[in-house]
This record gives C-alpha cells, structure tokens and sequence, in this order.
C-alpha cells in the first residue's frame, strides 16, 4: 500500500499520536498511514514489563508495535516504540523501585489472600446456616458447604460465589441448591440422557433441550427440595 499524506494526521506529525504501527517485512506500515519510518531518537521497548511500559505511555508519545496476523494466528503486540529517553528514564525509575514494588506486590498479594480466606470463610457459615441441617447430618452439611464454596467462588470464575448483585446469603442458597443437585440428584445422569438421545437419533441437540431440558431441571429443583426436607431441622 502506497504511503498517504500525513495530513491524515491532526498535525501533520505522526509521533504526536498514539499509532498502531505493524512491523512487515518491507518496514513500519499503518492501514491510514501506509509506509512509516521509526523517528528519530526513538527506541524499541518489547512487551513485557508493564511498570516500564505503563510510564512509557504516561511520558505522552508512542506507537504501538505490533505483528500482522498471519494466516493461523491473530495479531500480536510487540511492545512500543518511543523516544529513547522516555524509555530510558522509564527503566531508571523501575530500577530504583524495585524493592519497594516488591515488597507492595507481597504485601498486596498477603492481603487478597487474607481477604479471600475471610470471604470463603464467610461463605461457608452462610451456607451452613442456609441448609440448617439436623446434627446427625452435620457432617454432610460441612461437605455441601466446602463443597459449594469450592465450586461457586472461583476467582474470576464469574460464577454465583462472585457475583455482587445477590446478598451473601442468596449467593450461598443457590451455591448449594447447584451442589446438591449436581452431587445429590440424577440430574447429571438426565443431561447424559439427553446428549446420548440427541446423538443415537442425530436430532439437533437444541431442540431436545428446549423440549425436556426444563422438567429435567423441574425436577431436579423438586429432589433438591425433598433432600433438603429430609435433612433439616425439623420446624
């Protein structure tokens, strides 16, 4: 692709903004842009140290490098590339900070841990609370709850556990309404059903779920609630 004018550029300088440039084999290119040439002064930074880049990029003026997607894989970033002495001071800066980083990041990392212990902890009781089962049963009751904690509050997982729309005690209930009837039910065993019919007659799998998935869960909810009336303490 031919060079275009750089007029294309606010101020007629495309170091002024914040480009992604493509590292080809025929040099730096920019689908508006066309053919560049890395401007004097400036360096490569590759990827990898986000400290050094983050203050890269607060310095004001960089491109963003990338490699062209090929014909398997999707485009990747390289790093940046900046004037030389923004890099530089950058790289001084995270030197000189690289002990207290360090010792932030344990300290951070100590205190999301501590956090999390406490939550799951919370999670836990809130579950047992919720299922209120017998003595006798107590021990099960244990097993439910780690076991719904377990499933249900991932990190990241964006399941039940982590959602931040429900209280503490819904989260807890439907937690181990999910463990019950996946551990306590012959839920699982119906969905198995379901996948091997649609497979021996080739229906589309779809259209059996939207026809019989909905009593399977029906009746899953209806054999979670008689476990639960079997194990509770009485009213």
């Amino acid at each position: 692709m031919a060079c275009k004018s750089l007029d294309m550029v606010a101020n007629g300088d495309p170091t002024a903004e914040h480009l992604e440039v493509y590292d080809t084999k025929s040099g730096l290119w920019h689908p508006e842009l066309g053919e560049l040439t890395q401007p004097d002064g400036w360096s490569f930074l590759p990827a990898g140290d986000a400290f050094v880049t983050r203050r890269v990029k607060a310095a004001g003026v960089y491109w963003v490098l990338f490699r062209p997607k090929g014909r398997r894989e999707h485009r990747r970033q390289l790093g940046l590339l900046a004037p030389a002495d923004a890099i530089a001071s950058a790289q001084i800066e995270a030197d000189t900070t690289a002990s207290r980083r360090e010792h932030e990041r344990v300290a951070n990392t100590r205190q999301r841990d501590k956090n999390e212990a406490t939550y799951r902890s919370e999670f836990v009781d809130a579950v047992m609370q919720w299922l209120n089962f017998s003595s006798e049963h107590a021990a099960m009751a244990s097993e439910i709850a780690r076991g719904a904690t377990d499933r249900a509050a991932v990190v990241g997982s964006g399941r039940v556990g982590r959602t931040k729309t429900l209280t503490l005690e819904d989260r807890a209930a439907l937690a181990a309404r999910a463990f019950i009837r996946h551990r306590y039910t012959d839920y699982e065993d119906q969905l198995s059903s379901l996948e091997l019919t649609a497979f021996d007659q080739d229906i589309d799998a779809d259209i059996i779920e939207v026809g019989e998935y909905p009593e399977i869960k029906q009746a899953a909810h209806r054999a979670v609630d008689a476990f639960l009336d079997e194990h509770r303490k009485p009213d």
